[in-house]
């Protein structure tokens, strides 16, 4: 009935390049390339920014990224690709792995320096609403994530679960919580919390 066939593109994206791609195709099947290139050439600029400066620390703390907590789950897809660029070590997986369950002992045997949990699709106030099933959990103060207060919530909705131009903010976002001695001003307003060990929130 429509007029003319409409044309399907699949975007499936991995990798931080394949989101780079996608904007590509969708501004070839838009007319609008010269500015996929524009948001591409930006969106590359501010990656290697971040590679640049991370390159310079001298740690690279051990990361937990949470995309749930019943069950537990690490952060999939691009996150684990985040993490590393930002100057981060993953405690689980990496960018060919995905996201996979894992069970608390596992977290406890990996002492995390840096809990970074992003509910997928879910924003800061949602996210906090899961933190007390964290903290209720075995062990939790001994973490070291815990006891030297760098547990996050991060806008996952905004930052980190969609593949889009903003993943890059999210990626900025990541650098200042894991090396805030080479990263300052990168958390937009309502675009992360940190959970103190007495669960009040700054």
């Amino acid at each position: 009935m429509l007029p003319k066939e409409p044309a399907v593109i699949s975007l499936d994206p991995q990798y931080i390049s394949d989101i780079l791609d996608d904007i590509e195709k969708v501004g070839r099947a838009t007319g609008t390339e010269a500015k996929a290139r524009e948001i591409i050439a930006s969106m590359s600029n501010r990656i290697e920014a971040v590679k640049e400066k991370s390159a310079l620390a001298s740690t690279r703390p051990k990361v937990l990224s949470l995309e749930w907590v019943e069950p537990l789950m690490c952060g999939g897809h691009w996150v684990p690709e985040m993490v590393d660029i930002a100057g981060g070590e993953n405690c689980f997986g990496d960018k060919e792995t995905g996201s996979f369950k894992f069970e608390w002992n596992e977290v406890l045997d990996k002492a995390p320096d840096i809990i970074i949990f992003m509910p997928c699709g879910f924003d800061v106030k949602r996210g906090l609403q899961d933190i007390p099933i964290l903290s209720a959990k075995e062990g939790w103060d001994s973490l070291p994530a815990v006891k030297n207060d760098q547990v996050y919530v991060i806008d996952a909705s905004a930052y980190t679960s969609r593949s889009g131009p903003r993943l890059i903010t999210g990626l900025e976002i990541m650098a200042e919580m894991i090396h805030p001695e080479l990263f300052l001003g990168c958390i937009p307003e309502s675009g992360a919390l940190r959970v103190y060990g007495n669960l009040s929130t700054s």
